[in-house]
């Protein structure tokens, strides 16, 4: 009778436990662990290697509302190429081309730094191992203008020489995970208007 009684309360108990088992991987299924919370969107988008528009849908919306032809997809396209270009021309020193991609205060910054740089006769060398992977990380949408911040992930190297073609700062055999942060801003009054960079980080 004793043994009985044991041999029930043990199938009881293996019973109980498999059924809070099945519970917890239900639950945990259905409510996948949330990141840290102190990771911000934008490391969010570092780790998990986003190429898509890390944002609301409600966002996007706003944004479609008021420029109907917006396409996320093409303006990711577009970013990422104009992020090329405009590293490139840096790099170059090619002021021509930077002017009708950048604002009047950044382009004023990469001047004065190009400037600099050409006053001590140093030469930067720039290359990107692989494609910027772009994310879109904000979109504000007031006073007639709308601004799209930007995630730009990628592989450079990069070094700095003097005159003398001595490396003084960077490493020309060193890949480097960058990962830059730009706006770029354009006015709703003019469908032609092209987007300009306002700000880089």
């Amino acid at each position: 009778m004793t043994e009985s009684i044991n041999l029930n309360n043990t199938i009881y108990f293996v019973s109980l436990i498999l059924f809070y088992w099945m519970l917890i991987n239900l639950v945990s299924q259905n409510y996948p662990a949330s990141s840290d919370s102190g990771e911000t969107r934008q490391q969010l988008a570092i780790r998990n290697g986003e190429s898509t528009p890390l944002l609301d849908r409600s966002e996007l919306q706003a944004l479609r509302d008021v420029d109907p032809d917006f396409i996320a997809e093409d303006f990711l396209s577009y970013a990422a190429n104009t992020y090329e270009i405009v590293i490139a021309a840096f790099t170059k020193g090619d002021l021509d081309t930077l002017r009708p991609l950048l604002d009047a205060t950044v382009l004023a910054t990469f001047e004065h730094e190009i400037q600099s740089r050409q006053s001590r006769h140093e030469r930067l060398e720039f290359m990107l191992v692989n494609e910027p992977s772009p994310t879109i990380l904000d979109v504000v949408v007031e006073r007639g203008s709308v601004d799209v911040t930007m995630l730009f992930s990628s592989e450079t190297v990069q070094c700095t020489r003097s005159a003398d073609g001595t490396i003084i700062d960077g490493d020309q055999k060193k890949i480097v995970h960058v990962h830059h942060t730009w706006t770029f801003s354009r006015q709703l009054s003019s469908p032609d208007q092209s987007w300009l960079v306002v700000s880089t980080a």
